[in-house]
């Protein structure tokens, strides 16, 4: 029996789609939060900030309402649940290690690595979420961000860990968004075109 390719499916598309949201949500967020650690945010730079955002928000809308609107396939419960799991306990690990993190680094007073910490902690928590959805981008978006707060705290001044950091940061969540939202817009495109084509023509 041939195996169906889960990411021309109309879940697998969405779920696409509702990644970049997130991923454009955040990587604007860390873009921000570098502007402002070199007092660089202004009228200017948030301008910037919300472009870029529409830019990649915009079209990942189109796509959902897309998916939406394309056939859906029978979900398997078991492998739906065991989503479910590893993304709530993939979740819930990330967001009880960032404040540890953080309060850890205010205790020894080494707040210049919060950035770096942080970034590492999402770049983790992305590795069981990629096996989860089978979308092999997360892993390379996971050490990318493991392997770039890596080189900042080993590379950059201590003075511009966050500024830089945090910049490079949001370039990678920003990346990844653009070409996630580039392959789902293309998996929608030929799921649709697919459809039409085996649709009976009526006579």
């Amino acid at each position: 029996m041939r195996r169906t390719d889960r990411s021309q499916t109309a879940e697998a598309i969405s779920g696409r789609a509702t990644g970049v949201l997130f991923f454009a949500g955040f990587g604007t967020l860390w873009f921000c939060t570098g502007m402002a650690a070199m007092h660089r945010f202004n009228l200017g730079t948030g301008v910037v900030a919300a472009v870029i955002l529409a830019a990649l928000l915009i079209p990942a809308l189109w796509v959902l309402k897309r998916a939406s609107a394309l056939p859906k396939q029978s979900p398997d419960p078991e492998v739906e649940a065991q989503i479910s799991r590893t993304f709530n306990r993939a979740n819930t690990a990330q967001w009880i290690a960032i404040p540890v993190a953080v309060v850890l680094l205010n205790v020894v007073h080494q707040t210049a690595y919060i950035v770096p910490a942080i970034a590492t902690i999402v770049g983790v928590h992305l590795f069981p979420l990629a096996r989860a959805f089978r979308y092999p981008m997360q892993y390379v978006t996971g050490a990318l961000l493991v392997l770039w707060s890596a080189a900042s705290l080993l590379m950059l001044p201590r003075e511009n860990v966050a500024s830089v950091g945090a910049l490079g940061t949001s370039a990678i969540l920003l990346l990844s968004a653009a070409y996630t939202l580039t392959n789902a817009a293309r998996a929608a495109a030929s799921v649709s075109k697919n459809t039409t084509e085996a649709a009976p023509v009526a006579g």
